[in-house]
């Protein structure tokens, strides 16, 4: 089981919250970020070309992904102008919604997910 399980699980009650993350996955543009930054990570600049939007719509999704953990800034570069260039990277998460429960045991939670998972090392020789 990963150390800190926290960092890959993101456990939204009904509520505000909630309903940006909807919102997020519902928008189109922040869906085909998400995917590209899947693949690989990239600059805002390289994003726009990539997805042919103007760079301020493609800022406003950065910041509304970065906002919901979604996307994180991998790394800094400088540009010849001493510029910074911001590259991202999707972060890897599990996103459950739970209606009505105030506190989650987020460690529980998480060990139910894990021990519901497939064991992929099944018939590779590992152990």
């Amino acid at each position: 089981m990963p150390d800190n399980p926290e960092e890959k699980l993101l456990i939204l009650q009904l509520s505000e919250d909630c309903r940006k993350i909807a919102r997020l996955l519902s928008n189109g543009t922040s869906i085909r970020i998400l995917k590209l930054l899947d693949k690989r990570s990239m600059s805002a600049g390289d994003l726009a070309d990539e997805l042919q939007v103007r760079l301020n719509t493609l800022k406003y999704n950065l910041d509304s992904l970065l906002e919901a953990g979604l996307i994180r800034v991998r790394q800094i570069k400088w540009s010849r102008k001493g510029r910074e260039i911001k590259i991202y990277e999707a972060v890897k998460k599990v996103i459950i919604l739970l209606p009505g429960k105030k506190n989650p045991d987020t460690f529980s939670i998480f060990t139910k997910l894990w021990q519901n998972i497939p064991d992929n090392t099944e018939g590779t020789g590992s152990s």
